[in-house]
């Protein structure tokens, strides 16, 4: 499977910049990335103070301001962790197989299983994309497109190869993302279903739709 060539990288100078850190610091940095998720959860990203973030972890807040110069920085980083996820998993995906119809389902299961993991992440990254400066926004989308590149790309593989129908890959592409991706709204851990069998369902109903195999041999005209 052919993959194209990586968008370029987001300008350095729009994205916040961090030092290096320690394995301790790696901790910090983490634990407020995990309370600040939850808040802008809980209660919205603008009702969300960073002393309020810094009494979630149980820190100062000048702690807060020590790893992140802005809470706008911290929307960014949750972002930037969401969307680095999910390209590591598609590329560990890619180096295992060339198969589109396995990477394909792979996304899905990735995106379902970052759902079930991190529910609080989730929500952030869909609904407070907007809330980000105009430059860290341009910086985000850049990753943002070059996942949905990946996978398009894959659908279309797909096509060529013949296992899956003839249409529009990027409308193909985003019927995927949009069952995926809307499950945040309504999948909960520990619910009937495994994140893996809601995965594996979204799947099936991406790739043979949900006709029945009987209304599907009526033709056009059922």
């Amino acid at each position: 499977m052919t993959i194209p060539a990586p968008a370029p990288l987001p300008d350095p100078s729009s994205a916040p910049r961090q030092a290096p850190l320690t394995a301790s610091g790696e901790m910090r940095r983490a634990e407020i990335l995990e309370a600040a998720a939850t808040l802008f959860d809980e209660l919205g990203f603008h009702r969300t103070t960073t002393a309020a973030i810094a009494e979630r972890v149980g820190t100062a807040k000048a702690t807060v301001y020590h790893y992140f110069r802005a809470k706008h920085d911290i929307l960014y980083a949750i972002h930037d962790e969401w969307i680095d996820g999910l390209l590591a998993l598609f590329d560990a995906t890619t180096e295992a197989t060339d198969d589109p119809v396995q990477i394909v389902r792979s996304v899905a299961h990735d995106i379902v299983a970052l759902i079930d993991e991190k529910p609080g992440h989730v929500r952030v990254f869909f609904e407070y994309f907007r809330e980000l400066p105009p430059e860290l926004q341009k910086s985000a989308k850049v990753k943002r497109d070059r996942y949905e590149g990946l996978v398009e790309a894959a659908i279309l593989q797909g096509m060529k190869d013949g296992v899956i129908a003839w249409q529009d890959p990027r409308t193909a592409s985003f019927a995927l993302f949009g069952m995926c991706n809307w499950a945040y709204q309504w999948y909960r851990p520990g619910g009937k279903l495994t994140h893996e069998e809601v995965s594996d369902q979204l799947f099936a109903i991406f790739l043979s739709g949900v006709g029945s195999r009987a209304l599907l041999g009526r033709g056009a005209d059922a």
